[in-house]
């Protein structure tokens, strides 16, 4: 039977998952956000046959120098076959700049005869994480020409060696939890090809201290596992006699903690890696006695994933140069202002714990940073779940700041996120939040439902049906919350959604580029040096300011297409609008003096300085950008097609088929 090779995508996730299970004896787990990360990279080569039914993939990363193959996996039906060499040789072609194709293998696994028939070389050996058991280093040359530099490239090892201390040992066989999580982290697989972990034999004595022979016995064997560090004993004597001076040694569990990290000191290896307080705290002290860097496994963790994806560590810029999500880097970690974003009797050390252990998996969780200036006012922690879901474990906001404005914005911003992502769905962890951030949550269309808070963002057009099922699908816990709702709440609670039955008028507004840049264009915003009334922007409900000549025409409830005018000339976003007002300048601004771009010398000049006079506001919410701007050409076509004039000297009003069909071009998936 024939079998085809090519590239997978997400749409292959279910398929590839059921393969890895069905083999995961031999592969191992990788959580489902770990294989989606691999399709989103296009590092995931299938073989199919001429059903369309996946029967063989090959998981890899890519990096400028080697591959690296994570599973290579082949349906038992047709092992034996060839299909796995075919699958090895599709990645060969693939090679740009890369010399060598490397994979990590258990000895006693049925493919650790494979490799050799594949080409492969057993470059090393090296413990498994499994107690008992070696993994052979397999390497593929790719190149003839580069045998002999990537020969003298094995013979020293590329990795960052460090040495991990008693407590982060014994971590490693601890139940999951917040206070170890950094440190098993140091065992995750995108860390394989980073780091080299090292022990030391002082361990021994202080496995000797644990309570009961079964864990002694336990962490033996775990300990011959690890590569033991050669130290100076002479160097050693010094640093123990210098170290004894920084810390106690008046108990065999203190004096065993110095000997371990003098020894360590003594070795050709210069960073070890603790929680331990007290040694944390006189990092400094230690450098300068022994030239060894004292680090946290999070602080560890985050420099190498700096290094490896400088691109994602860019700042994101909200409005102008002043407002800005950055994610946090290890510099950030050192001053972050734990106090500011504690919660009512909550004890520092447990919320950096808690915030370590999700920061030291950067492969799963981004946490950012919203700056103002030189100051944080804001962090989150977002992870992209299955099921097309934005999940956050972590959100706050400082105390100090206008909490009120910025706790909303962090919502909102959260879910536009994922209405950029195409993702439908967000979810904030009860852990993750502040009580004084669900009132706001609730008002803003979640639900509490189970252990957190959630939200749909559908951004395409659906009738009501296709949202209830899609609910149901993504949390059918939450599917009872939607039922009994009116098309126009339902709408919504899950805006940007374009609901078919909701009766509703559709406008198409024009807005001058420079009010839209502080009213709605977050992307223009982002793009210019400084922004007038910064708070505008992260508002989730707003007003804009016209004169009432459109007043018969424009009536609320309905949806508003935001028309940007020259020189941009497209449609950038889409927003409810939810009242319009007319009543004099004068009491306009008292009633709206917050919301809006316009100052009262603004309101002046556009009731040629009446203050009696009549002036129009728009109050609209639920603002959401288009992935993609709706250009003036693709609009006056589609007017055009539906046998509809297109006026843009104000607004206008736009039939439910143009609106749906601008729409789904602003949302293209």
């Amino acid at each position: 039977m024939k079998v085809n090779i090519s590239q997978l995508t997400l749409a292959d996730l279910n398929s590839v998952d059921e393969l890895m299970k069905r083999h995961s004896r031999w592969l191992g787990f990788l959580p489902m956000e770990a294989l989606q990360d691999y399709l989103e990279k296009g590092t995931v080569l299938g073989a199919k046959n001429d059903e369309g039914q996946l029967v063989g993939y090959l998981l890899y990363a890519d990096r400028s120098t080697y591959f690296r193959i994570t599973h290579l996996c082949v349906l038992e039906e047709y092992q034996g076959q060839g299909l796995a060499k075919e699958l090895v040789n599709s990645l060969k072609r693939l090679a740009e700049t890369q010399k060598v194709i490397k994979l990590h293998c258990r000895r006693d696994f049925p493919a650790d005869s494979l490799w050799p028939r594949l080409g492969f070389v057993a470059y090393s050996d090296k413990p498994s994480q499994s107690p008992g058991y070696l993994l052979t280093i397999w390497h593929f040359i790719l190149s003839q020409d580069d045998q002999l530099e990537l020969f003298q490239a094995q013979t020293s090892d590329e990795n960052l060696d460090i040495v991990v201390d008693v407590q982060i040992f014994f971590d490693f066989d601890e139940p999951d939890s917040d206070k170890t999580g950094p440190s098993k982290a140091l065992l995750s697989d995108f860390l394989t090809d980073s780091i080299n972990l090292y022990i030391i034999d002082e361990l021994l004595n202080a496995i000797n201290q644990r309570n009961t022979s079964a864990q002694r016995n336990e962490s033996r064997n775990k300990y011959d596992c690890f590569p033991k560090l050669e130290y100076d004993p002479r160097l050693y004597e010094d640093f123990y006699r210098s170290l004894g001076e920084l810390f106690p040694t008046h108990t065999a569990s203190q004096a065993s903690d110095v000997r371990y990290l003098a020894k360590a000191a003594a070795s050709k290896i210069k960073i070890f890696v603790t929680r331990d307080h007290a040694l944390l705290a006189k990092s400094e002290e230690i450098v300068e006695l022994t030239g060894i860097d004292v680090i946290r496994p999070a602080d560890l963790i985050i420099r190498l994933h700096e290094l490896s994806e400088r691109q994602s560590y860019a700042p994101d810029r909200v409005a102008g140069l002043s407002l800005r999500w950055e994610r946090l880097t290890s510099n950030d970690l050192a001053i972050f202002p734990f106090d500011s974003f504690l919660e009512q009797q909550q004890v520092r050390g447990i919320f950096r714990e808690r915030l370590e252990s999700l920061i030291a998996q950067p492969n799963r969780y981004e946490c950012e940073l919203l700056w103002s200036g030189d100051e944080v006012i804001a962090l989150r922690i977002l992870a992209k779940g299955a099921n097309h879901m934005l999940v956050s474990p972590l959100a706050r906001t400082a105390r100090g700041a206008d909490q009120s404005l910025f706790g909303r914005f962090l919502i909102a911003d959260t879910v536009s996120k994922a209405v950029e992502k195409n993702l439908d769905m967000v979810k904030f962890g009860d852990s993750a939040l502040t009580p004084r951030l669900i009132p706001d949550l609730l008002e803003m269309g979640f639900i509490r439902c189970n252990d957190g808070f959630v939200r749909f963002c559908f951004s395409r057009c659906l009738d009501r049906q296709e949202v209830l099922s899609a609910i149901s699908e993504l949390c059918p816990e939450a599917t009872s919350n939607y039922q009994g709702m009116a098309d126009l709440m339902l709408e919504q609670c899950c805006s940007p959604l374009d609901l078919e039955s909701v009766d509703q008028k559709y406008f198409l507004i024009p807005i001058r580029p420079t009010y839209a840049t502080s009213l709605i264009d977050r992307r223009q915003a982002a793009n210019v040096l400084f922004v007038d009334k910064t708070e505008v922007l992260l508002r989730w409900d707003n007003v804009y300011y016209r004169k009432p000549n459109f007043h018969n025409m424009l009536t609320a409830p309905g949806r508003i297409l935001w028309y940007v005018s020259a020189p941009d000339q497209q449609i950038i976003a889409v927003s409810c609008l939810d009242d319009v007002v007319i009543d004099t300048t004068k009491e306009l601004f008292r009633k709206f003096k917050k919301f809006g771009v316009l100052e009262w010398e603004d309101l002046r000049e556009m009731c040629d300085g009446d203050p009696s006079k009549e002036l129009m506001v728009l109050k609209f919410s639920h603002t959401f950008p288009f992935r993609e701007p709706v250009s003036l050409e693709v609009l006056r076509t589609i007017c055009k097609e539906n046998g509809v004039k297109l006026s843009l000297q104000g607004p206008s009003a736009r039939t439910p088929e143009v609106f749906h069909k601008l729409f789904q071009r602003g949302y293209l998936n």
